[in-house]
């Protein structure tokens, strides 16, 4: 009997009887197991297909294919994978791709985004080279980290080559910024990003990128294509990949302990010599790109840790090249601030003592829509604390107070910073307060047409602050942008707004 009869039947007969009963039970299980089996065909058909497209758009990379070829194989990839994004956000599929393909959609968004861009990044015509600098996410900066190693790489047809690397020691800074900035940008930071380590001071990566390549083209003569950054949280998501590294003296790295032993065992290791302690740095980045350069990884593993580290805001490229920077500025590999109409907010630790204690900071953000009508308002509220317990047994390294007179006379552990904190464009700050000081902010700034909120924070070991912001303004739906440091921050949005 066919599904169609069995409906008839159900329908003669007494349906809350236990013939019945089993009639429509039959009925439902039939109709959602041919539900799941054909939504699982589709998708899986249209995934299929869009890993054939990438075999053969590698495949094109590394052959030397013309552009129009190239151009062909990333419009087919495009098309399926709009098509594979039109199917996961079908009304009537999405219990499906909801339940069994969580996050698949802005996966699949991303990947739509980035593939128009990658023969171009990749070196598809010609060799492209890249200034990757390695942030360092104890010391923070607005996009991350102050720079602790680089290396300059060419890239062509997909295969990378690392042609010069180091420590910031032999990077040379300057007294005044190498590039024009808006005003309200040298307002903001004055002209401390001339200097290598302060040149991302603004969470808006372009503008660190755009210094950095300036002052390479000032002390090596040389236009770079681009850069790329990366932290030591996302090195370790690599190592997944690559598993680990064993360098010259014997010690292996993994992706369990690289962050402890980048960020805070090394510091113990080479108290009393800290251009070692770079190099160790450098070798530890040589023989993670090594094993990378040599195809020494798993694919589908490294395909997974480089969308982790994207995600989280923890790889980020730029790119000198106008169409390729245009699409870039749209994702999160872009990291960029829009000045577009937008409801988002951020919240960025400036590392001020020249300190690692950005290891022990947390951080917690909770925002909350007050006012739904436009104006609409809504209130930030963000804790930090400094985890660190006592300053006893740490390296004076760690715990230096750049910012003081004698900084050896304070190595308590107290952490100096100060935090940004940025409502959405074309918003206005209506009123701040924090918990340990009350009264009005310590400045107020803008960025990209956003006000910024700028605290300063002096935090003794297990001391906590509590920052509100309340803003009138904003497009949408909230959103958050959070700093990749080395703890993670909490977020909690409530927004009926929407």
């Amino acid at each position: 009997m066919g599904l169609r009869e069995i409906g008839k039947d159900l329908w003669r007969s007494n349906w809350l009887s236990p013939r019945g009963l089993l009639k429509y039970s039959l009925v439902v299980i039939l109709t959602l197991a041919g539900y799941y089996v054909v939504s699982g065909s589709v998708v899986g058909f249209q995934a299929l297909a869009l890993k054939s497209q990438v075999k053969e758009f590698s495949q094109e990379l590394k052959t030397g294919a013309s552009a129009n070829s190239e151009d062909a194989t990333t419009a087919k990839i495009s098309h399926s994978i709009k098509n594979l994004n039109a199917t996961l956000t079908n009304p009537f599929w999405s219990p499906l791709t909801n339940h069994f393909l969580r996050g698949a959609q802005t996966e699949i968004t991303l990947a739509a985004q980035l593939v128009r861009v990658a023969p171009n990044l990749l070196g598809a015509q010609s060799p492209k080279k890249y200034l990757l600098v390695f942030q360092n996410s104890a010391e923070a900066r607005g996009t991350g980290g102050i720079i602790g190693a680089y290396a300059e790489i060419q890239v062509y047809r997909g295969a990378m080559t690392v042609l010069k690397q180091g420590s910031n020691v032999a990077l040379k800074s300057l007294n005044e910024i190498p590039i024009a900035m808006p005003a309200e940008f040298v307002q903001l930071y004055g002209s401390d990003p001339a200097i290598w380590q302060n040149s991302n001071l603004s969470p808006h990566f372009p503008y660190g990128a755009q210094i950095w390549l300036a002052l390479w083209q000032k002390q090596y003569g040389e236009k770079l294509d681009g850069v790329i950054a990366v932290d030591p949280t996302a090195l370790s998501y690599l190592l997944r990949a690559t598993g680990p590294v064993v360098l010259k003296s014997g010690e292996q790295i993994t992706a369990a302990n690289e962050v402890y032993k980048t960020l805070s065992e090394a510091y113990k290791t080479y108290e009393k010599n800290n251009d070692a302690r770079k190099q160790y740095l450098v070798n530890m980045m040589n023989a993670t790109f090594a094993k990378i350069t040599a195809g020494q990884y798993s694919k589908i593993t490294m395909a997974k840790a480089i969308r982790d580290a994207i995600v989280q805001g923890r790889i980020l490229v730029y790119s000198t090249d106008p169409a390729s920077e245009a699409i870039l500025s749209k994702t999160r590999l872009g990291g960029f601030m829009s000045t577009a109409a937008n409801n988002e907010y951020r919240a960025v630790i400036q590392n001020i003592d020249a300190s690692k204690l950005d290891y022990y900071l947390s951080r917690s953000v909770s925002i909350k829509a007050l006012k739904c009508s436009v104006p609409r308002v809504t209130q930030v509220t963000m804790t930090v604390k400094n985890t660190l317990a006592s300053g006893e047994g740490l390296p004076q390294y760690v715990l230096t107070r750049s910012d003081l007179s004698r900084p050896e006379t304070t190595m308590s552990g107290q952490h100096h910073f100060q935090v940004f904190v940025y409502g959405p464009t074309g918003s206005t700050l209506v009123v701040a307060q924090r918990s340990s000081v009350n009264g009005s902010p310590d400045k107020l700034g803008t960025e990209r047409g956003r006000p910024v909120l700028v605290v300063d924070e002096d935090l003794a070991p297990l001391a906590g602050d509590v920052i509100i912001a309340t803003f009138s303004g904003g497009v949408g739906p909230i959103t958050y942008v959070d700093q990749p440091l080395v703890l993670g921050t909490a977020v909690s949005i409530s927004d009926n707004c929407t």
